[in-house]
């Protein structure tokens, strides 16, 4: 069963948390807003991340001048590094203005559309690749978000997702500490398991290749490099500590997930997880 975040979580709230955000994301997280995946555990940050790009990249079998559509791109660091180093023709799709201007601003060939992936508004059956990371848990309707999918893809494109899952069976003490409060202060209107995203999917049409959970991978390090950043801002720059710690930060409660994600994480309550799926 999913978890219930706010009702409060619709896209305004999303859009409006990563605008009023948008220095201090690009500050503390970087182009990628994403997790980073360790294989070794002395990649730096930049590899880590990229690692997680290049793993989206190959589960989606890209051809050559792949048509890709980039849900939820963010910074578009994803977007350029398929248009630059894969030749695809990418658009990306972000809730937040200031995301696309930024990405804009970086040049290059991918496109950018500040626009719902609810409503996009794409032709039919005109994509390779579909690929969402970390994007779709902040969506109200997942079935529709999936449905979406698979009406832009051509038969036999690909759907690759990584997103934040609640584990199959959460006792009530990790729904009540963790995966609750994590949804509620995250903008997550439900936090779903894997088992939910898969029926989700195959309802579609699609059908699941690869599930891959990243929990050997250590992506609850991000977390770390995440609260020694902030720390270091908050302590130099006294303007962000009023706006980040004072009432008028509508997202400053999102503070205290600092500490329970990388926990969730760990202990695998919370999970991060990328499925591959075709479209029949």
């Amino acid at each position: 069963m999913s978890i219930s975040g706010t009702a409060t979580a619709d896209e305004s709230t999303v859009a409006g948390h990563y605008d009023a955000l948008d220095r201090f994301y690009r500050e503390i997280w970087g182009e990628h807003v994403h997790h980073g995946l360790w294989s070794t555990g002395r990649e730096s940050p930049a590899q880590a991340t990229r690692a997680m790009i290049d793993l989206v990249a190959e589960a989606a079998r890209l051809p050559p001048q792949a048509r890709v559509i980039d849900v939820g791109c963010g910074y578009g660091g994803t977007s350029r590094v398929l248009a630059a180093e894969h030749g695809c023709d990418v658009t990306g799709f972000t809730l937040s203005a200031a995301q696309a201007a930024w990405a804009r601003a970086q040049g290059g060939t991918p496109r950018f559309e500040v626009r719902s992936w609810l409503e996009n508004e794409l032709p039919d059956g005109e994509a390779d690749a579909v690929v969402a990371i970390e994007s779709l848990s902040h969506m109200v309707d997942k079935p529709l978000a999936f449905s979406q999918a698979a009406r832009v893809l051509k038969a036999g494109g690909r759907f690759v997702l990584v997103d934040w899952f609640a584990s199959e069976a959460p006792n009530a003490a990790e729904r009540r500490l963790l995966l609750a409060p994590i949804a509620r202060e995250g903008r997550l209107p439900t936090l779903c398991s894997v088992s939910e995203y898969e029926r989700m999917l195959g309802r579609a049409g699609f059908r699941v290749e690869r599930t891959q959970d990243f929990r050997p991978l250590a992506p609850h390090r991000t977390w770390g490099i995440v609260a020694r950043r902030l720390a270091r801002r908050l302590a130099t720059d006294a303007q962000a500590r009023r706006f980040l710690l004072g009432p008028e930060n509508p997202d400053r409660a999102f503070a205290l997930s600092l500490a329970r994600i990388p926990l969730a994480l760990r202990t695998g309550t919370l999970r991060l997880v990328m499925i591959a799926a075709e479209r029949s």
